[in-house]
């Protein structure tokens, strides 16, 4: 299934990405909100944490490294995506819907 990506930071490169096609018509709130979970989980998990969309509008989290890093959990990654998936479970609910309902239009 395609996947669209939304948002992502990069502890390696000290790099933050939204969409541009997606980040005019988030709230300004919102994309604050956004930029501080995925730039704040990069740093947390050492890793490159992403943020998304599958086609049918579900939401993706991933979590990933640069080949050779020591540093990176992915067990402990894992668990901290569950985590933020019930702690921002507002969040990314009211994410699933935007991008539903923008999508169509």
């Amino acid at each position: 299934m395609k996947k669209i990506v939304l948002s992502a930071a990069s502890c390696y490169n000290k790099k933050y990405y939204i969409n541009p096609n997606m980040e005019k018509n988030l709230p300004s709130q919102i994309k604050d909100e956004i930029k501080a979970l995925v730039a704040s989980m990069a740093e947390k998990l050492h890793c490159i944490f992403t943020l998304g969309f599958y086609e049918n509008g579900n939401i993706y989290i991933e979590t990933s490294s640069v080949e050779n890093d020591f540093d990176f959990d992915e067990i402990g990654a894992k668990l901290e995506t569950e985590k933020i998936k019930k702690e921002k479970a507002e969040l990314l609910n009211s994410l699933n819907l935007w991008f539903k309902v923008t999508r169509n239009k």
